[in-house]
């Protein structure tokens, strides 16, 4: 009890450290979304080969989308014409940085550490785009996956607010919290650079414990970031830290299901292969070279005015995403599905879309309330709606419509 009641500094130096580059890191990827033509990027990646398989890569790097958001990104990529090498390095590089997650990286962790996982991550992808152009085999492409996420209407400051906060920061805020508290346990609960008296996590099955923990996981490239200073804290290897933050949001086992069913076995196994074999091979070099162990000096005792300030800024969002994904849950054990319209409506992929979905439809005439289910890609209309209006606002909105409803 005694160390627990330590947590909530210990909670609170986690955000203070994370909160600063995180903000710069949503604005930044909020600009790219905004300012960028990516219809243009997307021409560029329809000849199979390396310089193809580079371009989706460097395009993909920079890119806040973790495995929820890159599939059907990537598969949209796909119809655009782009080739199955250009879309698996595209799948390969993308969910493991980010801007948002490198600027995170190099907050907490360094810039040796940001820049060692973003030359892994494209050099990876470089490979296995490569290699799947290479080797097409006769894979059959089951692509059953809606294109990405719709812009949303409004001025450039609206869609900057609406792609960094209501897209970025509501998908990711769970895990990012997930992130923080098992941070924050192991910094109180695991004496400092206890790990490191582990002989055995310090060679090559010390990688293969961080692979076996990553892959299961469904933990996104951001909120990977404070697990892994915690760990590295408590004296884990540094290239087994970098293991993790590689395998845990392209590896977990609902993304390469996903994978696997889009893309065939073939490309499938260049994937995971070319993934796990960069990754080990990054961490090996890592603890090799052994150049990060100033990074264990994370979770400081004097916080500055600027990372409290931000960090309370983060409290204040994280508060405020629980309590709207609080609200919706009430609201939906309060109504019944028999009084509603249900539709199953594609192409929504993250908080962002549902948000768009709601707004188109909540203003039409006899809806009461919009319950937009993701994981079910289903939305619920109550009150007594023209079902033909709904489904129109849904269309113009950039989704896609199925079923009668009711």
């Amino acid at each position: 009890m005694e160390k627990l009641a330590a947590l909530p500094g210990a909670l609170w130096t986690t955000m203070a450290e994370l909160a600063p580059s995180l903000f710069l890191g949503l604005l930044i990827a909020g600009l790219l979304h905004v300012l960028i033509n990516r219809d243009r990027i997307f021409a560029h990646l329809g000849r199979p080969g390396l310089l193809s398989s580079m371009k989706a890569s460097m395009w993909g790097v920079p890119l806040p989308l973790c495995s929820c958001g890159v599939l059907p990104a990537a598969l949209g990529l796909r119809r655009d014409g782009a080739s199955r090498g250009a879309t698996t390095s595209f799948l390969v590089s993308t969910p493991q940085t980010g801007v948002d997650s490198l600027l995170v990286t190099a907050g907490m962790l360094g810039w040796p550490f940001a820049l060692a996982k973003l030359v892994t991550a494209f050099a990876a992808g470089v490979t296995s785009g490569t290699l799947v152009d290479a080797f097409p085999g006769r894979d059959k492409e089951e692509n059953e996956f809606s294109g990405g996420c719709a812009d949303a209407p409004g001025g450039f400051f609206r869609r900057l607010w609406d792609f960094s906060y209501r897209v970025v920061f509501l998908d990711i805020h769970r895990w990012l919290t997930l992130g923080i508290v098992v941070s924050g346990l192991i910094v109180v609960l695991v004496p400092p650079g206890y790990l490191a008296d582990v002989e055995v996590l310090n060679g090559p099955l010390g990688l293969v414990a961080a692979l076996l923990v990553g892959t299961p996981m469904y933990v996104c490239s951001v909120a990977s970031v404070p697990i892994a200073a915690g760990l590295i804290y408590a004296g884990f290897p540094v290239g087994g830290a970098l293991v993790f933050l590689m395998a845990g949001p392209a590896t977990n086992a609902a993304t390469m299901g996903a994978v696997r069913k889009a893309m065939g076995g073939r490309a499938f196994m260049i994937y995971l292969l070319t993934i796990v074999g960069f990754s080990m091979a990054a961490g090996l070099l890592l603890n090799r070279l052994q150049p990060l162990e100033a990074v264990a000096g994370v979770h400081h005792d004097h916080i500055g005015l600027l990372p409290s300030i931000a960090a309370g800024a983060l409290l204040l969002g994280l508060a405020a995403a629980w309590l709207e994904d609080l609200k919706r849950w009430m609201e939906g054990r309060a109504m019944s599905t028999d009084e509603a319209l249900v539709l199953s409506v594609g192409g929504m992929t993250c908080q962002g879309c549902a948000s768009r979905v709601r707004q188109a439809v909540r203003p039409l005439e006899g809806v009461e309330d919009v319950l937009v289910d993701l994981s079910g890609n289903s939305v619920r209309v109550f009150g007594d709606p023209d079902p033909d209006v709904v489904r129109e606002a849904i269309r113009n909105a950039g989704y896609t419509v199925e079923g009668n409803g009711k």
